[in-house]
């Protein structure tokens, strides 16, 4: 059997299709992606040698709703260059973490009767897993309360097997961090967090004094030197970095949230705001601090005082054990398999 992934536009919609890589080639014989070369999943695909195939998209503007007019006009063409690429690899299913990206390739696959599993990280669906939905054959969430749908399962957002086995050594050697003084780590996401950023920039002095501050701030700041304080643009290997951390503040994506909790880390979030995103951040965020796993601080409430105050509780914090699933991804894959085994048996029997 075949397997086309799709999503993107952001590495929380390409990197659990990543993650699950090692168990999707023990099932199936051919594992491609399609997404669109410009955007985040064209890199990603090629660090982790995934054939890639481009189709194009376009994206629902939630600002200027007049630029929307032309959807209808290009997205037919879009469905066709999916439908080509998903025919000349005989694919038996397709596997779609959502994003813009994907709907022409969950559209073409309707069109052909192949079978589409959604996937979902964030507390509620996004608007193109919401379309997508419709036509899946198993939905797949993070939380009870995503979807009431009786075609949805519920598993734990997918992470790579490699970051269980975290060095936090690494980064001490690496940066000549002590032992006697909390390490204090600061990440905003694969694009960065430009107000988050800011108000780090702003309180150095006084978080400098008590911390040993990492600070992975993207590409759109400008480099500063401080005392304890070392500023990195990205990462290859986050899990040394949060396994090295006594303190984290972080946005809220699935992907940042689970790999925190994963390692059982005291976080603070600072979701992504309603202006800039859907709010999938913020609902996130709530879910973690209401059942206990972390604090949050809305980004309208940011500031020096407030994040240095905030920054005092986590120190306090209590937070609770959180145990994720080691076979979460085996369980992920045996599902999905299961999906596209049923229907291969059941279109050769000419009733699909």
């Amino acid at each position: 059997m075949n397997i086309a992934l799709t999503g993107g536009g952001t590495a929380g919609h390409v990197m659990p299709n990543m993650a699950l890589l090692d168990d999707l080639y023990k099932q199936f014989d051919k594992v491609i992606y399609i997404g669109n070369k410009d955007k985040m999943e064209y890199d990603i695909c090629k660090k982790f040698n995934v054939p890639f195939y481009h189709c194009d998209c376009i994206k629902l503007d939630r600002s200027k709703f007049s630029k929307n007019l032309t959807i209808p006009i290009k997205l037919p063409k879009y469905i066709k260059e999916a439908k080509k690429i998903l025919l000349e690899h005989n694919v038996d299913v397709v596997f779609s973490k959502g994003g813009y990206v994907a709907m022409p390739v969950v559209y073409a696959a309707k069109s052909l009767s192949i079978p589409t599993v959604c996937h979902e990280s964030d507390y509620s669906l996004g608007l193109a897993n919401k379309l997508n939905s419709r036509f899946a054959k198993g939905i797949i969430t993070c939380f009870d309360s995503t979807c009431n749908n009786q075609k949805t399962k519920v598993f734990a957002n997918p992470i790579r097997k490699d970051f269980f086995d975290a060095h936090p050594q690494r980064i001490f050697d690496k940066h000549g961090l002590n032992r006697f003084t909390p390490v204090l780590l600061i990440m905003g996401g694969s694009l960065g967090a430009k107000s988050i950023n800011e108000v780090i920039y702003n309180s150095l002095d006084e978080l400098c004094r008590k911390y040993q501050v990492i600070h992975i701030c993207g590409n759109t700041m400008e480099p500063i030197e401080h005392r304890n304080y070392i500023q990195i643009k990205y990462t290859d290997n986050i899990q040394d970095y949060i396994a090295a951390s006594d303190l984290i503040i972080s946005r809220c994506g699935a992907g940042a949230s689970t790999e925190i909790n994963a390692l059982n880390k005291k976080a603070l979030y600072i979701p992504l705001a309603n202006k800039s995103s859907r709010g999938d951040q913020i609902l996130n965020a709530r879910y973690l601090t209401q059942n206990g796993y972390a604090l949050m601080l809305e980004e309208k409430q940011l500031s020096k005082d407030s994040l240095l105050k905030k920054l005092d509780q986590l120190a306090d914090f209590d937070k609770k054990v959180y145990v994720y699933d080691r076979n979460n991804n085996s369980k992920i894959v045996d599902y999905v398999s299961k999906i596209a085994y049923q229907y291969a048996v059941t279109n050769s029997h000419g009733a699909y």
